[in-house]
């Protein structure tokens, strides 16, 4: 198995930045009710599957599973994902502060880091990233026992964020 790079960022980057959206071991702040009320609802271990598509690469499926320990405002978030060329291990740590959210994540595979900073809306998340090999956005949506997350790249050659991954989570 490969490592292979969305734009100079591995995959593992880009998908460990997943992590980050909602882990964390940050100082202790307090959520609004509606953001705690998100943030219970991902505790616990969640399986999934979806697909990356790296700038100028190809479409592949992955498969993930992550794990997600909540108390009272923080997150830790560990993540798996592989498919046949990709493959990520990463951990994030997020606090929450009212509606919003900032931490730190980790990807092993590829040896990235980076941190990140959004909004909770009512069950969305909305989170922009940064690391050494990595800018973009993730969005999260939660309904049930499920959860969807998009990542957008920036690509400087356009010029703009482009779709890079999604993948479809479930308890």
């Amino acid at each position: 198995m490969t490592n292979s790079t969305i734009s100079g960022a591995s995959l593992g980057a880009a998908l460990g930045l997943a992590a980050l959206l909602l882990g964390a071991n940050g100082a202790a702040a307090e959520c609004s009710e509606q953001s705690s009320s998100l943030l219970k609802k991902l505790d616990g271990s969640w399986r999934g599957s979806g697909t990356v598509k790296p700038i100028g690469g190809s479409q592949e499926r992955i498969s993930c599973r992550v794990r997600y320990r909540t108390s009272g405002a923080k997150v830790d978030q560990s993540i798996s994902c592989a498919g046949t060329d990709y493959r990520f291990e990463a951990q994030a740590n997020i606090a929450c502060s009212g509606d919003s959210i900032s931490g730190s994540w980790s990807e092993s595979v590829a040896n990235n880091t980076g941190s990140a900073s959004g909004k909770i809306s009512g069950d969305k998340l909305s989170i922009e990233v940064t690391g050494p090999n990595f800018q973009g956005h993730f969005n999260v949506q939660v309904t049930g026992t499920r959860h969807a997350l998009t990542i957008t790249q920036f690509d400087p050659s356009a010029g703009r964020n482009v779709p890079v991954a999604t993948v479809s989570l479930s308890k």
